[in-house]
């Protein structure tokens, strides 16, 4: 090797010692902000819920919902206050459809629903939250939930969230079993699964829930259930949400509710009737 040569390959090797000296220091400095007192300032910014009259009108906010069940079926339905009472819920389609006179007839809404612009995370336990990874803006967390929201599941699952540190967004909260447990003698729970997606909305000027997804599977017996629902919640419009009055329609539970005991949805066996 030349004189040259060894002094360009030291010159070159040098400079990558250089680059890997910097981007080590920047981690270190990335990763010390990260943990600054900074970081829970962060957190209660993301999760403090609204309150009071804020969530008044935000619970008057009109917006769709879909919700498909695996193997079942679709329905699309459509929340307005300024519908009048009973009359805030319509079926808007069925499997992608517009439904019949007798889906029309047979559609019963869910008494009471959770607003998806109204959001509340007291069921966290604040003091629990753990930083699991960064990557670039975006922070994951592990927590745990309150004993009275946990209802028994918490001490089986791991839950997550993810927020983006740069516009202090909440992205998503995960709620997964890493094995099967037991709920009673006989009945295994074999899979567990709640992913609750979030972003930011123009009309109601804060974040919304945007997607769930729950998963069960549970085994009693010989019997095997498996169960997998969607919702999604879009078309947000919050113009008359400041002139109607207080309505109930409204649930502010945390995320672990998305199974409707209703079946407002067609399967091969009962194309006419969403309800039965």
């Amino acid at each position: 090797m030349t004189t040259c040569s060894k002094k360009f390959c030291f010159s070159c090797l040098g400079y990558v010692l250089i680059v890997l000296v910097t981007c080590v220091c920047s981690i270190v400095f990335v990763r010390a902000q990260v943990n600054s007192g900074d970081l829970r300032t962060l957190l209660d910014d993301v999760l403090n819920a609204v309150k009071t009259v804020e969530a008044q009108t935000l619970k008057n906010c009109a917006y769709t919902q879909q919700t498909t069940i695996k193997d079942v079926g679709s329905m699309a339905e459509r929340y307005d206050p300024s519908g009048g009472l009973g009359l805030e819920w319509q079926l808007l389609q069925v499997n992608g459809k517009t439904p019949t006179d007798q889906q029309a007839h047979n559609y019963e809404p869910k008494p009471r629903q959770r607003h998806p612009a109204v959001l509340n995370f007291d069921f966290i336990d604040r003091d629990s939250l753990q930083l699991l990874d960064e990557s670039q803006s975006r922070l994951k967390f592990e927590y745990k939930v309150v004993p009275l929201a946990g209802q028994g599941l918490n001490q089986h699952v791991t839950n997550q969230l993810t927020i983006d540190s740069d516009t202090e967004q909440l992205l998503e909260m995960k709620s997964i079993a890493q094995e099967t447990f037991r709920i009673q003698q006989w009945t295994r729970v074999k899979e567990y699964e709640n992913i609750s997606t979030f972003r930011f909305e123009d009309q109601t000027n804060g974040t919304v829930l945007e997607q769930v997804t729950l998963k069960l599977e549970v085994k009693s017996g010989r019997n095997t259930l498996y169960h997998e629902v969607t919702k999604q919640f879009s078309d947000f419009d919050c113009t008359y949400a400041s002139t109607i009055e207080k309505t109930k329609n409204t649930d502010e539970s945390q995320f672990n509710d998305e199974f409707d005991n209703r079946v407002p949805l067609d399967d091969p066996s009962n194309l006419e009737d969403p309800s039965n």
